[in-house]
């Protein structure tokens, strides 16, 4: 396993070696160690709308995830806009650090193949995972 992190902003420090360390831990207890890789940006609003722009939206979000499938050599990639995650944190009473894993995580889902839009159920599936993922290695009792 590859994970690859590229960071292109200068407003926050990101501890790396946590961040391999949490989608490591991740990646491992859902789809194996495997021989694949996964891309990681961190950028600011105004580079997540590039690409949000595929979504045909103008607009910043917290998150962005492309899988490709976890049969291929490069599962996917994840964007983060640090200034979406710092400003939504309060309102789910998380520092800035907590908030930017609990968001990772989610996108980690996604590429994996999780969806919280099909329906009620695969969204509860989702978010409870979240929630333990990021209890397990982040927060205990947060959220």
């Amino acid at each position: 396993m590859i994970i690859n992190i590229f960071n292109h902003q200068d407003t926050k420090e990101i501890d790396k070696k946590k961040l391999k360390n949490v989608v490591e831990y991740v990646l491992k207890k859902e789809i194996g160690d495997g021989n694949y890789e996964l891309n990681i940006l961190i950028t600011d609003d105004e580079g997540i709308i590039l690409y949000n722009k595929y979504r045909k939206k103008d607009e910043p979000t917290d998150v962005l995830s492309f899988s490709y499938g976890i049969d291929q050599e490069t599962i996917g990639d994840i964007v983060v806009s640090v200034e979406s995650i710092e400003r939504q944190a309060p309102f789910f009473n998380n520092n800035f650090e907590e908030e930017f894993f609990y968001i990772i995580i989610h996108g980690i889902l996604h590429i994996i193949g999780y969806d919280h839009e099909n329906s009620e159920e695969e969204a509860k599936r989702m978010f409870d995972t979240q929630d333990r993922y990021f209890e397990q290695t982040i927060k205990k009792g947060r959220r």
